[in-house]
């Protein structure tokens, strides 16, 4: 276990290293407006990033226990998952096309892989996860974040200074991780013999729901982002989405990564993963550093970040406190990731979309950039109390699924 764990959590904290020297050199190349353009298609990749992730990777960490024993079984949660998928897919990409205001067909064009291999990079992570390849999910990660960053500006130095240079370095990192990912589903053994018979009948998800909740999940998420560009310009955008990758995606990033590494732990039934002494040294390192963004946020950007995005640094820490508060309530959520119980998340987050609606619309018409902050912070509150509410029925912990 020990070394699961070290291999895990290495490997995500050398990825968040990676992530923060990419942002650092991007944005000391890119003007706001462009890495504003650059938002705007992470976000419409990112809506089929969660949807994959609801809809086939929780499945996928569900069913853990049986894909070590028969990698058949992935294939079966693949199989069942890819009409849906595919239908989510094709609708973004339109909504990408009547939304953007691309330059050319060529950036559309990039777009759409993009949108596609981020969908392929957390249904390779979920995988890599359910199988227990510790070692292989932080090279996955490691490849993705330490390569998508240098291999954008170094298109974009070297080719045309344009968006569509920055989305083929992304493309590019994304599929060499697919690479990886399909020669490690290669070297795994496959039983003598493969018991198809009954293998239909494990679960996935329950009609659409799943993908409903990806959507409210990734609108809490990114609605801030597509508000602030049509409210205000590109360049306000880009300026709040390097704050944003500063301050509040390394800790979802290890929400996400925590959760590939419990979930499949948390189905063993006998198997005791989280304890109050874990709880107790998360929460102090959290708070530790949250107290010293607080002390050190104008430092830190004067070296991290280019100078015309370091006006907003004193927002950093209230971004990483609204980060940690969504994290708290994602694991409060641990239980409803079960057939019998989405309907119970689809409302959680159903509310919370609907809560982060209202907060953006009207806090970011009166005060811009920080208006987006504290409209994160107060939903991520409010999505914590009810994670918190619904979850102290002690039936839903038990319940097995049908």
């Amino acid at each position: 276990m020990k070394k699961q764990l070290f291999l895990h959590y290495g490997g995500y904290v050398s990825s968040s290293i990676g992530a923060l020297v990419g942002v650092s050199l991007l944005s000391h190349i890119l003007p706001s407006a462009m890495y504003g353009m650059v938002a705007l298609y992470i976000a419409m990749a990112t809506l089929f990033q969660y949807i994959v992730r609801e809809a086939l990777g929780n499945a996928l960490m569900r069913h853990a226990l049986e894909i070590q024993q028969n990698k058949y079984i992935a294939l079966i949660l693949i199989k069942k998952a890819c009409k849906p998928i595919i239908i989510c897919y094709t609708s973004i990409c339109l909504f990408s096309y009547f939304w953007i205001d691309y330059t050319s067909y060529t950036e559309l064009i990039l777009s759409y892989i993009l949108i596609f291999m981020l969908g392929c990079g957390v249904a390779g992570e979920a995988f890599l996860s359910a199988v227990l390849k510790r070692g292989a999910f932080a090279v996955h990660l490691n490849i993705i974040q330490w390569l998508r960053f240098p291999l954008g500006a170094l298109c974009f130095s070297y080719f045309f200074q344009s968006t569509s240079s920055i989305l083929f370095g992304f493309v590019l990192a994304f599929i060499i991780a697919a690479i990886y990912d399909l020669i490690v589903w290669g070297k795994l053994k496959q039983p003598k013999e493969t018991k198809k018979k009954g293998a239909e009948n494990f679960s996935i998800f329950k009609g659409y729901i799943p993908i409903l909740i990806g959507f409210f999940v990734w609108f809490t998420a990114f609605y801030d982002r597509l508000a602030i560009e049509k409210l205000y310009s590109e360049d306000l955008l880009g300026t709040y989405f390097v704050l944003i990758q500063v301050a509040y995606m390394p800790v979802i990033a290890l929400m996400h990564s925590s959760a590939n590494f419990l979930f499949p732990l948390l189905y063993k039934q006998n198997e005791k993963v989280i304890n109050s002494k874990t709880i107790i040294i998360v929460s102090s390192i959290l708070l530790t550093s949250w107290l010293f963004l607080q002390l050190s946020h104008q430092w830190l950007f004067s070296w991290l970040v280019g100078e015309e995005y370091r006006y907003y640094s004193w927002l950093a820490p209230w971004l990483f406190l609204a980060a940690v508060v969504n994290a708290v309530a994602y694991l409060f959520q641990a239980k409803f990731f079960q057939v019998h119980t989405m309907k119970t998340l689809l409302l959680i987050r159903g509310l919370s979309a609907l809560m982060f609606f209202f907060t953006v619309t009207l806090l970011a018409g009166l005060y811009e950039i920080e208006g987006l902050v504290f409209a994160n912070v107060l939903t991520s509150i409010f999505l914590m109390m009810l994670s918190y509410y619904f979850g102290r029925d002690e039936k839903l912990t038990q319940k097995q699924n049908p």
